[in-house]
């Protein structure tokens, strides 16, 4: 549904208005429509929300706006991380832990959800195999990101989201090149399948060592920007950005294999690698 580009979304700090029209445009500058299928990770922190639109009301119009791209398919993550957090997954039912946004997209009819207890995603539009993962790696071969991978012309967008903070497909990355700072950790848990089937499971993450601490450094966004890889547009309080699936994976490959420590504060070996795993109250890849 097209909306008035007047329309007020969001104030930022310095009294100004995010538009309906000013988000499109912004997704457009960073050739967000430039793809046939489009992950994105959200952060809705454009500045305040619009008082007047109700909760459900500004999620719709976020995704109209989106919709306004024209691309044939929307990937939104609708990670839980339920063995993590020794609970079963419910495809259906067990809400994601991603953000209003993509909890509005899960919940679409049109949506189909890929059957991962760790880091499940919803698929809207023509490409739905997409959701239909094989095997029993969240991050590795028959995952949906070994798929998005072998996609062509795929991108991932940043809306609100910071690359540092939310870029998921690099942990993709580091487990095709088994970096030696991560391990594969089993976890166990019941899915609950569309028809309300239920099955045990078993489900493999790449996980960090226990005193692994992971850091993007701002050098790697800035190579990204500066050789046209990542754009980036302003908007309201933060940003809108996007890349190529293939830049944002050949990129990662060649700073890994140039430094393995290249994604870490200090190198992997500086402690002895425990293996230790937090389970409760788990919202990102540890």
């Amino acid at each position: 549904m097209k909306r008035d580009a007047n329309l007020r979304l969001f104030q930022s700090r310095d009294k100004s208005w995010v538009t309906y029209g000013g988000l499109v445009q912004a997704m457009r500058k960073v050739r967000a429509d430039d793809c046939e299928v489009l992950l994105i990770h959200t952060d809705l922190s454009f500045g305040l929300p619009n008082r007047e639109l109700k909760r459900k009301e500004l999620m719709e119009i976020l995704y109209d706006a989106i919709c306004e791209l024209g691309v044939d398919t929307l990937v939104f993550p609708t990670f839980t991380f339920s063995y993590g957090n020794r609970e079963d997954y419910d495809v259906r039912n067990t809400k994601c832990k991603m953000g209003m946004l993509n909890e509005y997209a899960r919940k679409r009819e049109d949506a189909v959800r890929s059957e991962d207890p760790l880091m499940s995603v919803c698929v809207i539009g023509s490409h739905k195999e997409l959701a239909q993962i094989s095997g029993n790696k969240s991050l590795g071969e028959g995952s949906f990101f070994d798929r998005f991978h072998q996609t062509p012309n795929a991108r991932i967008m940043f809306l609100g989201a910071e690359l540092a903070q939310c870029h998921t497909h690099m942990h993709y990355v580091e487990e095709k090149l088994r970096v030696p700072y991560r391990y594969d950790l089993e976890f166990q848990g019941h899915i609950i399948d569309k028809d309300g089937n239920i099955r045990e499971d078993k489900h493999i993450l790449y996980v960090k060592y226990r005193d692994v601490a992971p850091c993007v450094p701002p050098s790697f966004e800035k190579e990204l920007i500066d050789q046209g890889l990542f754009l980036k547009q302003k908007l309201g309080d933060s940003f809108v950005s996007c890349f190529t699936e293939s830049a944002a994976y050949d990129k990662a490959v060649e700073w890994l294999t140039g430094d393995v420590n290249c994604f870490l504060a200090e190198p992997y070996d500086s402690k002895p690698l425990v293996k230790e795993y937090s389970y409760g109250n788990v919202t990102t890849v540890q």
